[in-house]
């Protein structure tokens, strides 16, 4: 395994999925944490969005899916997750990138009370 910037870049858009979503679901809450590792390397390891999984002695074919969009996410906060999670690291943002869009998105901002 190969931890690098580039798969914290990952990590981070996985935890801001997670403080979207207030907490209240867990990433790929409907696999087993071994599905989870196994999906991820399929997806990783082929061109297609399609993996095959093993379940109780089954092989059974599932498309891959990226988290779904959390209903307190703006499109743009949720295309950056997206293009936190894209396949081919080198195409994923810096963290420099991230946080000079993040700076953009809060200039003018006024929280509601």
């Amino acid at each position: 395994r190969k931890y690098t910037t580039k798969s914290d870049v990952w990590a981070f858009a996985v935890t801001l999925w997670e403080i979207l979503n207030l907490g209240r679901h867990v990433p790929y809450e409907d696999l087993t944490d071994e599905e989870v590792i196994d999906n991820l390397q399929q997806h990783h390891q082929n061109n297609s969005r399609c993996s095959t999984l093993t379940d109780n002695s089954n092989e059974i074919k599932i498309l891959f899916e990226y988290l779904p969009k959390p209903t307190t996410s703006s499109k743009d906060i949720y295309d950056l997750m997206l293009e936190c999670w894209r396949r081919d690291e080198n195409a994923r943002p810096t963290f420099r990138e991230i946080t000079l869009f993040l700076q953009r998105k809060n200039l003018g901002y006024a929280p509601t009370c």
